[in-house]
């Protein structure tokens, strides 16, 4: 199996996502220049979650009934392209229309390049999976102290080097993608020829993906309104400054890049479900936690362990998803890799607003009841069926 290939799909992953990570970090920017209340901050979330939250099932649905893999091209590039914008619009409402078409090209990245790597996976599907979704760790940990340091420092405007780089790398993703779907074909079958047993019948088992997605949203929610808020809650809970904000923020994203791996390799020898168990067990502890912290020293292991939790997860999931939904792998994957990452940030304007009338510490308890019936969940959950 030619590994290049995941590897090239992955760094695809980690250029799209650091173009959607960057909003959050430069929030507090925001809020200085157009004087904006946090349940607006909160919208500007909202705008880049919502189109793509609605978008992300439909184009797996898509997508499993008329293929078109070049699909990932054009979403890294509607990523940087938006990014970019952010950085040379001077009113709240441009902000808005920037936030909304990032997250399109979100949605039209993920189904699509999720469902490329289920198929170069082979049999090692958690750890496939582990390893594309390093790329969205690096992407959500990189992108926001690069856009700061640009923004804070060089001035908004810098953010069109998002753009520069996303195009050069969506062309080569164009030309690329045939190659790579001919080697995913002739993989797929050689695994088939070599199976003693016949391939077993591809089903739909929506019981125990409606489960999951149970357990989708709770994550969802936790991961995306902490990544929402947690600049301003260094800077207005903690008292640090905008720099040390957008650092946690990082320093939160960069933990799932070595724990997303392990947790691909975790699904493929204990099983995907049992290991969504276990992260789920220790992110409920740190969910209720973090909001009470009234120190960096407080904040940061609770910080860590949400992330850690997160990142664990997070492939083990994927596969779960794929494995429910063996016929319709690109809606799976559409929910799964997509609208996991984005659904939550539905929640993130009711947060804000809860924030301004009493306390971003307090409103942050909000997420606990979510992440409570996440676990309470997760235990209903079995493990799949091997394909071959």
């Amino acid at each position: 199996m030619k590994k290049s290939y995941i590897y090239f799909i992955t760094l695809s992953h980690m250029i799209n996502d650091s173009c959607q990570s960057i909003l959050p970090a430069l929030l507090p920017l925001f809020i200085y220049t157009y004087g904006l209340t946090l349940e607006q901050a909160g919208l500007l979330i909202l705008a880049n979650t919502a189109l793509s939250s609605l978008l992300q099932p439909l184009l797996g649905y898509v997508s499993d009934k008329l293929s078109e893999p070049r699909l990932i091209a054009l979403g890294v590039l509607l990523s940087a392209c938006s990014t970019g914008a952010m950085g040379l619009v001077d009113s709240y409402p441009a902000l808005l229309v920037c936030s909304t078409m990032a997250g399109v090209g979100s949605a039209v990245f993920h189904p699509e390049g999720a469902k490329i790597v289920n198929r170069l996976a082979g049999t090692n599907k958690g750890k496939a999976m582990g390893t594309f979704a390093i790329g969205g760790s690096s992407g959500f940990a990189i992108g926001p102290i690069f856009a700061a340091a640009i923004a804070y420092n060089i001035g908004p405007s810098g953010l069109v080097a998002f753009t520069v780089f996303g195009l050069i790398w969506s062309i080569v993703l164009f030309f690329m993608m045939p190659r790579i779907v001919n080697h995913a074909n002739t993989l797929q079958h050689s695994l088939a020829a070599k199976n003693d047993l016949p391939k077993r019948e591809l089903t739909n088992n929506w019981k125990y993906f409606g489960l999951l997605f149970l357990v989708i949203l709770a994550q969802s929610v936790n991961f995306r309104v902490m990544n929402a808020f947690i600049p301003i809650f260094w800077i207005r809970e903690l008292g640090a400054s905008p720099e040390q904000g957008s650092f946690a923020l990082t320093v939160f994203f960069t933990i799932g890049i070595f724990t997303t791996y392990i947790g691909g390799i975790l699904a493929d020898r204990f099983g995907p479900a049992r290991t969504v168990k276990w992260s789920l067990l220790l992110w409920l502890p740190a969910a209720i936690i973090f909001p009470h912290s009234t120190s960096m020293w407080m904040a940061f292991p609770a910080m860590f362990c949400v992330g850690v939790a997160k990142a664990l997860g997070y492939s083990p999931v994927v596969v779960l998803g794929q494995s429910y939904l063996a016929k319709s792998i690109g809606f799976a994957s559409g929910i799964t890799f997509g609208l996991s990452m984005t659904i939550g940030g539905l929640v993130a304007p009711l947060v804000g607003k809860l924030a301004d009338a009493y306390g971003l510490a307090h409103a942050l308890n909000v997420l606990v009841p979510f992440m409570a019936i996440g676990a309470i969940v997760a235990f209903f959950l079995k493990e799949p069926e091997k394909e071959y």
